[in-house]
């Protein structure tokens, strides 16, 4: 039911603006449901699951930093963002409205904050976009396992651990671990999330343990747990198997890692190799971590690998480097060169999608976009530099590729469309690589279909 106006009419007739964000929210609050079954009319009322409230900016933004805030947990950050000297008038406001109508909802419900050009993506997928709020749970750090509940605990490790799992500990063992050294428990009420640190006087901090359910995925209260845990440590170092399905997550935390033996490990804090080196060696030389990851680097060249995983990588995202097959093996710096970007075909649903994940990339700049029908426009949605759409013909990408303009090109065209491209970029011979969107080079073999970052370096 889109609400194009909102308007309200008093005793004496007269129009009344009332504000969009209360009258949404009043809305949401009584919205009932009609099925007809069987010829008789019953009345459901239907509690909304989401509610969705449109805006230019596609969220909120921190009033200092300026970042989008992607997650806001109310029972855990409303009091203090209430006291932020930036939240003030119609923030204030919304945040107000978007509280009183969650706590009349279900736990289960949220309110997100998009643009309309994410609508889809928000409704459609689990990662969603923009700003999401819900009540949650408060947040809680124990130093002991009584403190938190050992019941409730137990109960994590045995249904979600790794290492309970195969069988290569018991809960018992995982608990006299925990009494052996010092460290925090960090989580949700519920137990969506939990995550151990280890922190013996005057040595690195190490996550044991990061255990989340399904839920505390979608909702994001990974992202919340371990803020709270960056938050008591300025440095940290954890592992995770190199096959988790939440790798990319790692990474986008992480100022560096490698993998190696099946597993991969993340640090952040540590700008120096040489340090995290001396530091794994302490590890390994106290037992708090597998003695499978020194020297730091690979213990194989990449093509011998025993597993399709990256050997090494001190970034904390792969980086495109080349359009050869060539793979590199190790790396010593953590700094990873930023990439030009330029979009062809950026009008289209795929080409917006891939301006916001661009301009949330820490490591790539969209340098180009090409619209024959926005050509001249400014690129709103891209914050990072100021950049025009532009019309590109075969002949400008041929010239960009020559004069390496360009680090990576990415067809968002529509199948059969992008052939004349891909040929000019190959004939200016340059170091260019291609991404291709469409199906054209799909089987293609000279080209490779999937994810390659994720699989080579």
């Amino acid at each position: 039911m889109p609400i194009l106006t909102s308007l309200a009419e008093n005793a004496e007739g007269q129009i009344l603006n009332v504000n969009a964000d209360v009258a949404a929210g009043e809305l949401a609050k009584v919205l009932e449901v009609s099925l007809s079954i069987m010829n008789f009319r019953v009345k459901l009322t239907k509690q909304p699951m989401k509610i969705v409230y449109l805006n230019e900016k596609g969220g909120l933004f921190h009033g200092v930093t300026g970042k989008k805030i992607s997650t806001i947990n109310l029972d855990e950050e409303y009091d203090a963002l209430m006291r932020e000297s930036w939240v003030k008038f119609g923030t204030k406001l919304k945040l107000r409205e978007i509280k009183e109508l969650l706590d009349t909802l279900p736990r289960t419900s949220s309110v997100a904050i998009i643009s309309t050009d994410m609508l889809q993506k928000e409704l459609f997928t689990d990662e969603g976009a923009g700003t999401l709020i819900r009540r949650g749970y408060k947040l809680y750090k124990h130093t002991d396992v009584d403190a938190v509940g050992s019941t409730q605990l137990r109960q994590v490790f045995t249904e979600r651990d790794p290492e309970v799992i195969s069988g290569r500990k018991s809960v018992a063992e995982l608990f006299s671990e925990l009494k052996q050294s010092p460290h925090t428990i960090y989580g949700d009420e519920p137990f969506d999330v939990v995550g151990v640190v280890s922190h013996p006087e005057g040595e690195t901090p190490v996550m044991t343990k990061f255990l989340a359910s399904r839920n505390g995925t979608l909702n994001k209260i990974v992202d919340n747990v371990f803020d709270a845990i960056k938050k008591d440590h300025k440095r940290l170092f954890w592992t995770a198997k190199a096959d988790d399905e939440n790798r990319a997550w790692h990474f986008e935390r992480a100022d560096g890692s490698f993998t190696r033996a099946g597993r991969s490990l993340f640090w952040y804090g540590v700008p120096d190799v040489k340090e995290v080196e001396k530091i794994i060696e302490k590890f390994e030389s106290n037992g708090r971590i597998e003695r499978v990851f020194l020297p730091v680097g690979p213990g194989l060249p990449p093509h011998r690998q025993p597993s399709s995983t990256r050997a090494f990588s001190t970034s904390a995202r792969p980086s495109i480097s080349s359009k050869s097959n060539s793979t590199r093996g190790y790396a010593t710096a953590t700094e990873v060169p930023r990439k030009r970007v330029a979009l062809i075909g950026a009008r289209g649903y795929t080409g917006q999608n891939l301006i916001s994940l661009i301009n949330d990339h820490p490591h790539l700049d969209l340098t180009h976009v090409s619209s024959r029908e926005l050509a001249g426009l400014p690129l709103k949605e891209y914050t990072k530099s100021q950049v025009k759409y532009s019309n590109l013909s075969v002949e400008d990408v041929k010239k960009m590729e020559e004069n390496g303009e360009v680090d990576a090109w990415i067809m968002a065209l529509p199948n059969g469309v992008c052939k004349p491209f891909v040929d000019a970029v190959d004939s200016a011979k340059g170091n260019g690589v291609i991404v291709d969107l469409s199906a054209d080079y799909r089987f293609e073999k000279d080209w490779t279909y999937g994810l390659p970052g994720e699989q080579r370096v």
